[in-house]
């Protein structure tokens, strides 16, 4: 493969200054479109359907904002997620009742920009969720918000985040309008406008905690050092975390070409975790929340079939730390926006399970020949 002038060929790559440009960048979207979130809010508001639209690292990003919006929206509102290319071919009975949100980082995916196109043809609300600089054909949307210049490595990181940003952006402002919120943030509280302006707020704690996993690097690269020898990648999450589960195992893929899988952490127990054995490790997105005691029981059996745990705990965790062969702890934030915050550990381990394994990160495995050969027969 020729490589282009601007291909990194050694550390740091363009996925790494990706991933540590995230604080910087998540604060400036919520500086960004504050006033654009909530003019767009409120036509969302007043609409029947939510359908929240993406395909790749972007149907990733959906599903964490479909947990967002439902949570946000009361009950009046149905808000559906959907893949782009099942969207195109099984689509949903649109109307200008209904709104439709396309997350797509580059605007040239096909499926997305067909969904667009399909949205408009119904006469549907249309909002992207894109780069500064888009494909011509997703440049049609009634809005669009614009995080960050296209990525130039193919394992999107920063797109992702900055999208999930102008998301819960958006979400959260949909719970003051609505009154609606995903209960309390503090003790005794009932919930509602208040609770959603409360959460909307805590937004602006995210970068910082972000900033503190990154400066923390050094430790999770001595995990990736440490595990790198490992066959298969088991990452798992629940509610809000599902989403980076799945993204997580779809970064190491196109970074590292290595066997791993994402799962929800009840789906793991049904099954899957028959395959579960000493080649293996389980990384576990485990901050306060449902599946918190589930990543228990987890841990204790991954133990027992002879897996190691490495764990994503709330700062001060001891329970699912003392079980773990290696954990890292984060500053709270409320579980709602955690995805914010739990994706750059797992990001980082990517990038140096990758360095480890002599792999080039950006390239989308085209410096491979029998991938680059297989590339040419199909089209994104």
């Amino acid at each position: 493969m020729t490589l282009a002038p601007e291909t990194r060929q050694e550390h740091p790559y363009f996925m790494y200054d990706a991933i540590t440009g995230q604080p910087e960048a998540m604060a400036l979207m919520l500086e960004r479109h504050a006033v654009g979130a909530r003019e767009v809010a409120e036509s969302l508001a007043s609409r029947r359907n939510i359908y929240i639209v993406g395909i790749g690292t972007s149907w990733h990003a959906v599903l964490v904002a479909e947990h967002w919006f439902r949570r946000f929206a009361g009950q009046r509102i149905q808000v559906q997620g959907w893949h782009s290319f099942e969207f195109c071919s099984y689509p949903p009975a649109l109307g200008p009742e209904d709104a439709v949100v396309i997350i797509s980082h580059r605007g040239t995916k096909t499926y997305s920009f067909l969904a667009l196109e399909l949205a408009r043809e119904r006469g549907a609300y249309t909002v992207a969720v894109t780069s500064t600089d888009p494909g011509p054909r997703l440049q049609v949307a009634d809005v669009s918000f614009h995080t960050v210049s296209p990525e130039r490595s193919s394992a999107f990181t920063i797109s992702y985040t900055t999208a999930l940003t102008v998301l819960a952006l958006l979400a959260s402002d949909l719970g003051e309008i609505t009154g609606e919120a995903p209960g309390s943030i503090t003790a005794g509280g009932g919930g509602g406008a208040g609770d959603a302006a409360r959460l909307k707020d805590s937004l602006l704690d995210v970068p910082a905690a972000v900033a503190d996993i990154t400066d923390r690097e050094a430790d999770i690269a001595a995990v990736a050092e440490r595990f790198a020898n490992r066959q298969r990648f088991i990452s798992v999450g629940w509610g809000p975390n599902t989403g980076n589960a799945y993204e997580v195992a779809l970064k190491i893929k196109e970074t590292s070409a290595s066997d791993c899988e994402g799962l929800q952490v009840e789906q793991l127990l049904h099954g899957p975790f028959c395959s579960l054995d000493d080649s293996c490790l389980v990384t576990l997105i485990a901050p306060p929340g449902p599946g918190y005691e589930r990543s228990l029981d987890i841990a204790r059996a991954s133990a027992a079939a002879g897996a190691p745990v490495w764990a994503l705990v709330q700062a001060g965790d001891e329970d699912l730390s003392s079980l773990a062969s290696a954990s890292f702890p984060m500053k709270p934030v409320p579980e709602i926006w955690s995805p914010l915050a739990c994706v750059a550990p797992l990001q980082l381990f990517t990038y140096h399970l990758a360095l480890q394994r002599g792999k080039h990160p950006d390239l989308f495995q085209q410096d491979n020949p029998k991938q680059a050969a297989a590339r040419v027969h199909y089209n994104l």
